[in-house]
C-alpha cells in the first residue's frame, strides 16, 4: 500500500497523507499529476487522502472505497419514527447493552447498534483486514452526518484492528452482552451495490467451530449471525433461524443467556 493525495492537494492534506503513511508503515508518494494507473504501477493498493477522507482503490477495479453510512440512515430514523428493525429484533438490543462486531465491515449494523445501545452501552467493531479498518474508523470519527443521533452513534464506536479470533480468545467470560457475525456471504447477492467497493478489500474466511465456541463464553445473552439464507453455517455452526428473512439474508441466534424474541 502507497498513500497520496488527490491531485494539488493544499498542504494540510499533504500533511495528514504523510502522517497516515507513518502512522501505517507505508510510503508516501507525492501525487503530482500522476492517475491513479500510473500509481498502481507501484502498488496494488492506493490510500488517497482528499479534503473530504479517505478514498482506496484496488488494482484491477475502477470505483473507490469509501466509507458512508448507507442504509443505517434511514434504518436509524425509522426507529425513531418508532418502526423496527429486524437486526435489532434478532440481536435482541436494548439501552445500555455491549455488542461485539466481530465482522464489521462498513459498519451500518454496528451503528444502528450504538443508536439503540445509546451513551450508556458499548459498542466495538473488529475489522482483520487493513485498509477496509483504516477507512471505516476514520469515517466513523468524521463523517458528518445530518442525523445528530446517528453522528453521535458512529463517533462511539470503538474499532479494534484484529481478527476475531483472537480478539475472543482474548476476552474474559460474559464480556458482551451480544457477540455479532455479518461474514462476506458464500453467495454474492447482486442488488447489493453498496458492498461492491468493500470487496477486493474485504475478508472472504468463512466462521470456524473455534470462533462459535469461543463466542458462547464471551457472550452474556446471545450470538447472532447474518448471512445469506442458503448459507450451510446456520446449521453447520447450531444457530436457530430468526422469524423474519430480510430478502436474500436471514439471522441465526444461538442463546446463551435470556429468550430468543
Amino acid at each position: 500500500m502507497i498513500v497520496t493525495t488527490r491531485h494539488e492537494a493544499p498542504p494540510e492534506v499533504q500533511e495528514q497523507a504523510r502522517t497516515f503513511a507513518c502512522k501505517f508503515g507505508v510510503r508516501f508518494v507525492e501525487r503530482k499529476k500522476m492517475s491513479i494507473a500510473r500509481l498502481h504501477e507501484m502498488s496494488d493498493y492506493i490510500l488517497v487522502v482528499t479534503d473530504n477522507g479517505l478514498r482506496a482503490y484496488s488494482k484491477g477495479t475502477s470505483e473507490p472505497f469509501f466509507f458512508h453510512p448507507g442504509m443505517a440512515m434511514l434504518r436509524i430514523k425509522r426507529l425513531l419514527n418508532g418502526d423496527t428493525d429486524v437486526m435489532v429484533q434478532a440481536c435482541g438490543l436494548r439501552k445500555g447493552d455491549s455488542f461485539l462486531d466481530c465482522t464489521l465491515g462498513l459498519a451500518a449494523d454496528s451503528i444502528v447498534a450504538s443508536f439503540v445501545v445509546g451513551a450508556e452501552g458499548r459498542i466495538v467493531g473488529l475489522e482483520s483486514e487493513r485498509i477496509p479498518g483504516i477507512i471505516v474508523e476514520e469515517g466513523l470519527k468524521r463523517y458528518e452526518s445530518p442525523l445528530q443521533e446517528a453522528q453521535e452513534a458512529m463517533r462511539r464506536i470503538e474499532v479494534v484492528p484484529m481478527h476475531h479470533l483472537t480478539f475472543l480468545r482474548q476476552c474474559e467470560n460474559n464480556s458482551f452482552d451480544i457477540v455479532y457475525f455479518d461474514p462476506m456471504f458464500f453467495q454474492a447477492i447482486v442488488t447489493s451495490e453498496s458492498i461492491a467497493p468493500l470487496r477486493p478489500f474485504a475478508n472472504y474466511e468463512s466462521l470456524s467451530l473455534a470462533a462459535i465456541e469461543e463466542a458462547k463464553r464471551v457472550a452474556r445473552r446471545r450470538i447472532v449471525m447474518k448471512n445469506h439464507r442458503e448459507s450451510p453455517d446456520f446449521e453447520n455452526f447450531g444457530f436457530m433461524r430468526f422469524k423474519k428473512m430480510e430478502r436474500a439474508f436471514t439471522y441465526g441466534i444461538i442463546e446463551v443467556g435470556g429468550e430468543a424474541e
